[in-house]
């Protein structure tokens, strides 16, 4: 008998895999990130990039609107969605400023912040410059989001700021990083943003990066992955659902996940849709790769980051799936192309997360 759905998920991969090819050699810039500090007002359990307090490095404003000038010249802005991010990009004493200059320049923006620093001048202003949609976290319900964030009130705080959004007229989207402590309220946590008006629900697994490599213990084994996956597509494919509920762009999750929990097929983006400028100025991909030396493109002080884009970034552009033993014999590389560079080992040459071969970053 005929799996008509496997069959159209295998076509609609197979062009999938043809399409990245185009892309390897002809990129197309749709975001760039960028890391306004590396400075943050939490301490976060799980953070990719291990911001604290204590990190002091804030990206110069002058250079950066003139690279962002630049990058308007060399690409259609209103193509080019620019992602403020940090540590907290709130941080950075010129924020709003750099926000007028970008809108200036025709560029679309969005922010991904904890929300703390968020008042109600802040939120109007922000909405003034265009802002249409804002990603904020929430973790789990009050004790496990404050243990998580490690900060005492931050839920509440966070519950505020959402209301205050909504209130304002920008919509919100909430991301939740699901590990160990949380995974049994995913329920609770759908019908608390019910009941906040949030318009989409980012669901995301805990990754072996940053600060969470020192919290192994919070990783999802696999039936913990697999029950937030199964949960995702229940209420994706229920019509009682009240809200956008997805999984996040990272790793590929076999035929009988892929285009069920999200909109589209998994896709590494890093270096052939996004690149990223770091709070000092260097040229980077996805703000979520391992920060090494060899893997930096250039630096906004001395590179056109047009020009970087063209002519560099080969390393992001590569197919993985050849370096690497583990993934040689995989029926399914052609689709995944070693995952998710983010989750990449640059010291075994594998990928740390493989739903196909039963491999989920630390644990199993």
């Amino acid at each position: 008998m005929i799996d008509t759905k496997k069959t159209i998920k295998t076509a609609n991969m197979l062009a999938l895999a043809k399409y990245r090819k185009q892309l390897r050699a002809n990129p197309q810039l749709t975001q760039l990130f960028v890391e306004l500090t590396d400075t943050c007002n939490m301490n976060c359990r799980h953070c990719g990039s291990s911001c604290t307090q204590a990190n002091g490095n804030y990206i110069d404003t002058d250079l950066l609107i003139m690279t962002l000038a630049s990058v308007s010249e060399d690409f259609d802005p209103s193509s080019v969605m620019i992602c403020f991010t940090g540590g907290e990009p709130l941080l950075h004493p010129h924020f709003l400023n750099i926000v007028r200059e970008t809108v200036k320049l025709g560029f679309p923006w969005g922010i991904t912040t904890n929300g703390m620093l968020i008042d109600e001048k802040t939120g109007v202003q922000m909405k003034e410059l265009g802002l249409q949609s804002i990603t904020i976290s929430l973790d789990g319900l009050e004790e496990i989001h404050d243990w998580f964030r490690n900060q005492e009130g931050c839920f509440q705080k966070t519950v505020r700021v959402i209301e205050m959004m909504n209130r304002i007229g920008v919509p919100v989207q909430i991301t939740t990083v699901v590990h160990r402590k949380n995974i049994e309220q995913l329920e609770n946590i759908y019908q608390l943003l019910c009941r906040l008006d949030v318009f989409s629900w980012r669901v995301v697994n805990m990754e072996p990066i940053g600060r969470a490599k020192e919290v192994q213990e919070l990783l999802l084994t696999k039936p913990e992955f697999l029950q937030m996956l199964n949960y995702i597509r229940d209420k994706r494919f229920s019509r009682r659902t009240l809200m956008d509920v997805h999984y996040g762009c990272s790793h590929y999750l076999s035929f009988e996940y892929e285009h069920e929990v999200r909109d589209n097929y998994f896709l590494c983006g890093a270096g052939i849709f996004v690149a990223s400028i770091l709070c000092n100025g260097d040229i980077y991909s996805c703000l979520d790769i391992e920060r090494r030396p060899d893997w930096i493109q250039g630096n906004i002080g001395y590179d056109r980051l047009g020009d970087v884009w063209k002519t560099r970034f080969q390393q992001f552009r590569m197919n993985r799936a050849e370096l690497s033993s583990m993934c040689s014999e995989c029926k399914e590389k052609e689709f995944c192309n070693a995952d998710s560079l983010h989750t990449w080992d640059f010291d075994k040459e594998e990928p740390m997360f493989c739903h196909v071969n039963n491999k989920y970053g630390v644990r199993l």
